[in-house]
């Protein structure tokens, strides 16, 4: 009798078990779809990063029960603002998959958006640190009702899943592998199943190819060609400083609907006016008379055809964030184009490592390619007040390796066929600092007339001072027709450690012919002087200290003589804004005013690049609001892997990064 009843008590417990993730596939009970991980299962909800801006139920209420399109039941699942509640899962399945083929369900598209969706099948391994899965994708290029049909020999693993025999959860992600979601995306998801046999037509979607020469990896998302002059709006309300990120990821495209018609970089603009925007390094982005996006990419007709001739890659990767490369084009009096490019081998080692200046000579259609000595290079900026620089090829500074390093200018010649010559380098010093700032766009050389006005910094400690008086910042000039340099000039030193790296320098000059500079700080106020006569080095202004907690400094000035920097501010607290810097010809500099705040304090770095517009002296400020460097606090780790469960494996199994389990 008793061991009837048990049986009989697993039968029902098996029976409702059924109901329960029927119920769930079928979108008819409430919470068995979620959109955000259980957190409430590791923390109280006050302890979550989230309880600051907002709660748990309305974060994890992005799938809503609706009556509006149904198929079957009562309700259908309605998942809507998909940069702001970019995955959705339930944890509500059978354990066992292994006796099925595939799985379908009926979906409601209020538009055909293109966007690309990844379904996840959670298999976890416990022999793996991070969360196993099978994934499989499909796109929203309909409207109306469809049924989505996948086999499950269609799927991909990601990590090592334990098997379909071991299943924990199914996730829907829109950002997965990079993707950005389209924010006027709209399902009704209904009338889910399993199915025993395998569906005579698959919905899964082909994977991208990569049908390049020879394999390309990208260090940036991959350049997503659908969203060029989409029939969007590019927001869904304007974005006004300062911009308050909010928690768990939800930032600029979950906060405004930002959804550009192009790939947001860098921003060069001509001499006559026209903006460009380079992405990944070999992107380049223009507004047509039309008013619509032109774009190119330069890797199969430049890059990868002179990587596998003259270098002998078998495999190319184009770095497009860091020290090492230049995102800035630049031109000359002949409209001629220039831009640098840091290339390298994946499957080789640290001297495959080259530096790559292109001239283009058509706008920007065709490039020729010369190699530079070294990798680590910059070009003279466009930093307001100096239009002699167009006068020739741009000056071009180089550093053979990381700090303390050699550095070195040359300045290519332009010979009388149009092609290029660039001569041997001068070296400018032994024991500096890099002049490739990956951060602020920071100008180290201004040309006036014919000649150039170089700053750089020293990793050295002088005589009678100590470390922590921080790093020595000289003022050097080269007379362009004898090719000869002057003495060195110190003009200050930055911050409070002699041996750090990031506190470069950064000059401008302004209408008059005064060169003004930033020495910078890092995590400290930087330092501002400006020579006591124009375009003369041999006397400066006593430093004086502006705005705590800053980094990454560069200048700009005006044709008011206005000074404009953007820098990292971390004052008050640590916590990492972008904030701007003023200083008006005559006045003092202005309270910092911040321009993006993030959401919480720890590490965060936005190679943010401030650049002007020639003509209009509008500044552009370029920004990755997602740090390449991730300090997390463990509530905010689990919602990272929720959106982008590939970068999970990348994060446990590289290492390296900060994950802080308490407050």
């Amino acid at each position: 009798m008793r061991r009837a009843l048990i049986v009989a008590l697993i039968t029902l417990a098996a029976v409702a078990a059924a109901q329960d993730w029927q119920a769930a596939f079928d979108f008819e009970t409430p919470g068995a779809w979620l959109s955000a991980p259980e957190l409430l299962d590791l923390f109280p909800e006050e302890q979550l990063w989230l309880s600051r801006h907002t709660t748990y139920a309305e974060m994890a209420a992005g799938i809503t029960l609706s009556r509006e399109h149904v198929v079957s039941g009562q309700t259908s699942g309605r998942w809507a603002d998909h940069p702001r509640f970019p995955t959705i899962h339930t944890r509500a399945v059978p354990p066992d998959w292994s006796g099925y083929a595939g799985i379908s369900f009926q979906a409601y598209s209020e538009d055909a958006t293109g966007e690309r969706i990844t379904v996840g099948v959670l298999s976890d391994n416990a022999n793996t640190p991070y969360s196993d899965w099978f994934m499989a994708e499909f796109v929203v290029d309909w409207t109306g009702w469809r049924e989505i049909a996948l086999n499950f020999s269609d799927f991909r693993p990601l990590g090592e899943p334990a098997g379909w025999g071991s299943v924990e959860g199914l996730y829907l992600f829109t950002k997965a592998f990079d993707r950005q979601p389209n924010p006027y995306t709209v399902l009704h998801l209904d009338a889910m199943r399993l199915l025993e046999e395998a569906p005579e037509v698959t919905s899964v979607a082909p994977e991208v190819a990569d049908d390049t020469m020879i394999p390309v990896r990208p260090d940036v998302p991959a350049f997503d060609a659908s969203v060029m002059n989409h029939r969007w709006p590019e927001l869904r309300e304007a974005a006004v400083a300062p911009i308050l990120n909010q928690p768990y990821f939800n930032n600029e495209r979950a906060m405004f609907g930002y959804y550009p018609r192009f790939q947001p970089g860098t921003v060069s603009v001509s001499p006559e006016g026209q903006a460009w925007i380079r992405y990944g390094g070999h992107i380049l982005q223009t507004l047509g008379g039309d008013g619509t996006w032109q774009w190119r990419s330069i890797l199969e007709d430049t890059l990868i055809p002179h990587a596998q001739t003259e270098l002998g890659f078998r495999e190319l990767t184009v770095s497009a964030m860091g020290s090492s490369d230049d995102a800035s084009i630049r031109w000359d009096a002949d409209g001629d184009a220039y831009m640098l490019c840091f290339v390298s081998d994946p499957t080789g080692d640290w001297k495959t490592r080259t530096g790559l200046l292109l001239h283009s000579r058509d706008n920007l259609q065709t490039w020729d390619v010369y190699r530079l000595p070294w990798y680590m290079a910059r070009m003279e900026k466009n930093l307001g007040q100096n239009p002699d620089r167009l006068d020739r090829p741009p000056v071009i500074l180089m550093a053979r390796y990381f700090a303390p390093t050699e550095i070195y200018l040359t300045i290519p010649r332009k010979l009388a066929d149009g092609t290029l010559e660039i001569p041997e380098a001068t070296l400018i010093c032994e024991d500096a600092m890099p002049m490739s700032a990956h951060s602020g766009e920071a100008g180290m050389a201004v040309t006036v007339g014919d000649t150039v006005y170089m700053v750089y910094g020293r990793l050295a400690i002088l005589e009678g001072r100590t470390k922590e008086g921080g790093a020595p910042a000289y003022v050097i000039t080269y007379h362009i027709p004898s090719g000869t340099l002057s003495e060195p000039v110190l003009i200050g030193f930055g911050g409070i450690n002699a041996e750090d790296n990031h506190n470069w320098p950064g000059i401008a000059v302004d209408p008059e012919g005064y060169l003004h500079v930033i020495i910078n700080g890092h995590h400290n106020p930087f330092r501002y002087t400006r020579s006591v006569r124009p375009l003369d080095i041999s006397e400066w202004t006593e430093p004086e200290e502006v705005a705590a907690g800053t980094s990454y400094a560069g200048l700009i000035c005006d044709s008011e003589g206005t000074l404009y920097s953007v820098t990292r501010h971390s004052d008050p607290g640590y916590y990492f804004r972008l904030s701007l810097h003023r200083k008006r010809a005559g006045q003092p500099w202005e309270e910092p005013k911040p321009l993006v705040v993030p959401h919480n304090p720890y590490y965060r770095v936005y190679y943010h690049k401030l650049t002007i517009d020639p003509v209009t002296e509008k500044l552009f400020l370029s920004y990755w609001s997602q740090s390449a460097s991730i300090c997390l606090f463990r509530d905010e780790f689990e919602d990272y892997a929720y959106i982008w469960p590939d970068r999970e494996v990348q994060f446990l199994s590289r290492g390296g990064r900060c994950v802080r389990s308490a407050r």
